[in-house]
């Protein structure tokens, strides 16, 4: 970073005295420097003729790319110095694509309100992926369905408890009915939300009750479903506190065992920082049952 600092400074004033002065550092260290750095590209960045100085062809090339390396280290110094004081509290959530936002709204404005410089990474993925990431450390920790099946490195706690509603166009048969029944639903067509280890489970109910259901179309996420259920390509299966699009709504299933668990879980062993602490603490004390 040194060598690059120096050659940044020189780019700048193109004067080896003044790029001196600025880095505070004595012109034959800031030259040889530079000269190492240009051992390690393999070729001159500067050419230096008495009282002019330039770039080379592939000084102009390099500067752009030593420009950004050399920001993003010091942006990366920054963080780490901000962390270390307690000014940043980064924390990166991920949360399966079942699951809406909406759930966690509550829970992460209260993380804002006691957590000194939190700064909040969200990112919604199919369940697969998310475990995937998460065991590659770039989640803190994660919000799942209970179905899914959490691999022996990752620890969970069940937070609250949400139905699984069918999701049909306004105007549709069983619109009327306040509530849906499988028997209903035999022969009908449903929308298939890939990877959803709700709906696989749903899928299981049904065929415990001999109850025959078609699949013809298949989705990643619940914007996706939705979109499909309201042009008229099937009904689908969404949580209850999941916002409906207009024109579509949202029935129970007579069968109580169409509720989900929905957990938080983290890879057991990885050091907790500041925000994720508090989350865990604020997520497995909060009244999620009073805050829906």
């Amino acid at each position: 970073m040194h060598q690059i600092r120096y050659f940044l400074a020189v780019a700048r004033t193109l004067n080896f005295t003044r790029a001196a002065d600025e880095c505070n550092v004595a012109q034959p260290s800031l030259t040889r420097a530079i000269q190492k750095l240009e051992e390690e590209l393999g070729g001159l960045l500067l050419h230096r003729e008495r009282q002019h100085t330039h770039l080379t062809e592939l000084g102009r090339l390099m500067l752009p790319h030593l420009e950004r390396t050399f920001a993003a280290a010091q942006a990366a110094k920054n963080l780490a110095r901000g962390v270390n004081m307690g000014e940043m509290a980064p924390l990166r959530i991920g949360l399966s694509d079942s699951i809406s936002t909406a759930n966690l709204i509550g829970l992460l404005d209260g993380l804002r309100s006691c957590v000194n410089g939190f700064e909040l990474t969200l990112a919604q993925l199919p369940a697969k992926d998310l475990i995937a990431r998460a065991l590659d450390g770039d989640f803190d920790l994660v919000f799942v369905s209970d179905a899914l099946e959490l691999p022996d490195r990752m620890r969970s706690w069940i937070l609250f408890r949400e139905t699984c509603r069918l999701i049909l166009p306004e105007g549709d048969r069983l619109a009327e009915k306040p509530q849906v029944t499988l028997a209903d639903l035999a022969g009908t067509e449903m929308v298939d939300h890939i990877d959803c280890a709700d709906l696989d489970r749903f899928k299981g109910l049904c065929a415990s009750a001999d109850v025959s259901l078609r699949y013809r179309h298949r989705v990643h996420g619940t914007d996706q479903l939705q979109r499909l259920v309201k042009a008229g390509f099937g009904y689908g299966l969404l949580p209850a506190n999941t916002p409906l699009l207009e024109g579509l709504v949202a029935r129970d299933l007579a069968e109580a065992e169409s509720a989900r668990n929905v957990a938080v879980a983290v890879v057991a062993g990885r050091p907790f920082t500041t925000a994720t602490e508090a989350c865990l603490r604020l997520a497995r004390t909060r009244d999620w049952l009073a805050a829906a």
